[in-house]
């Protein structure tokens, strides 16, 4: 097995796409999410659910960005990336649901320069599908990578 190069600010062009990891939205783990941190009826009773509409529970909304987290991982492993949790902001548009799958997508938005000559910022528009290939979220990020 060969390694993947890994890519640098100037490797990387506006429009570029990328795609993350198909992950499983287990249902215990989804439970255990929601019970330990966003305890609503929607994402831990069935029955509940079912009254407010919906098919079944439904994921979180923090749970569901750790899940674009993991799949997108793959994608930060091809990059020079550094750490840069800014600039970002989660939409959330359809319910994830228990038993399902979640893929990211990510398109490059834009590039600039950073103040620090040693890297560089890309804005990525990254897009959740579920296994139906509907967008069930968006989030927008600024992300550093180094510069060669």
């Amino acid at each position: 097995m060969t390694a993947i190069e890994r890519l640098y600010f100037e490797d990387v062009a506006v429009g570029d796409q990328f795609v993350g990891a198909t992950v499983a939205v287990e249902r215990e783990e989804l439970l255990w999410f929601a019970r330990n941190f966003d305890n609503q009826p929607m994402h831990t009773d069935p029955a509940a659910a079912r009254a407010m509409g919906l098919e079944d529970i439904i994921a979180p909304g923090c749970y569901t960005f750790a899940l674009n987290s993991k799949s997108i991982h793959v994608i930060w492993n091809r990059l020079h990336f550094l750490p840069s949790g800014r600039d970002i902001a989660l939409c959330l548009l359809k319910p994830l649901y228990a038993g399902g799958t979640l893929t990211t997508y990510v398109e490059i938005g834009g590039k600039r320069e950073s103040s620090k000559p040693v890297r560089g910022w890309l804005d990525a528009k990254v897009t959740c599908r579920d296994g139906d290939d509907r967008a069930i979220a968006t989030v927008d990020a600024s992300w550093l990578l180094k510069r060669r």
